[in-house]
């Protein structure tokens, strides 16, 4: 295993929370109480730091999930990781969210296309597709989208899926409207920092990686609504 060593930032959902690795040494700490986050945030990470014997002057990189997500939670994170980043002159590997929610659901051990898919309120969903390739890499079927649950379908063709998030659990006819298409669920899956952690690895390997000023998050949408 390549000795990677970075620090991760979740924090688009309320189950939120931090990551770190050192080679193959990694450490999660969940934050979970949401109107804390950006309070908790550098302690959680010192301590995932502390858990695998890692000092941030060490880091290869900061990773941030970038969204979409809750705006706020989607703004602290992408602001931590700019102050890291610049702080310790180190990249950033900029995370989608949905990719972390499919990488997470992924760890069942399954091999379809996951339809990642979180609530984004006012009667929206955020929704992409994801795959593993022949190597074991994530990478993207459908791009990450703002979408309407009576609007959305499947593309004909698009084969079984399983639907993860919990924007499916939020509206039955986004369900009903594809149903022809789903093969398993599990609306309670999230996004987390381990997750992001394992993706950044892939995208700091190939150079995937942007300068602290880059490290923007992806809304979707620009009207702020929690």
């Amino acid at each position: 295993m390549v000795d990677f060593r970075c620090i991760a930032i979740e924090t688009a959902t309320i189950e939120s929370g931090v990551a770190a690795c050192n080679g193959d040494q990694i450490a999660m700490v969940r934050l979970n109480e949401s109107r804390n986050t950006s309070r908790r945030l550098y302690h959680a990470i010192a301590e995932a730091m502390e858990r695998v014997d890692l000092v941030i002057a060490d880091i290869d990189c900061v990773a941030c999930g970038c969204g979409p997500g809750s705006f706020t939670g989607v703004r602290v994170a992408a602001a931590a990781a700019q102050a890291i980043s610049f702080a310790q002159n180190v990249p950033v590997c900029r995370v989608s969210s949905l990719a972390a929610l499919a990488q997470a659901a992924l760890r069942r051990g399954i091999s379809m296309p996951v339809a990642a898919c979180l609530d984004a309120r006012m009667g929206e969903v955020y929704l992409g597709i994801y795959k593993r390739d022949a190597t074991g890499k994530l990478v993207t079927v459908v791009e990450d989208s703002l979408a309407g649950p009576d609007d959305f379908r499947f593309a004909v063709g698009a084969g079984q899926m399983l639907l993860a998030g919990n924007g499916w659990g939020a509206y039955a006819e986004l369900v009903a409207n594809n149903s022809a298409f789903v093969a398993a669920s599990d609306f309670d899956a999230w996004p987390d920092a381990l997750a992001v952690i394992e993706i950044a690895r892939e995208q700091f390997l190939s150079g995937d990686v942007v300068e602290s000023f880059a490290a923007l998050p992806n809304y979707l949408r620009n009207k702020v609504t929690y």
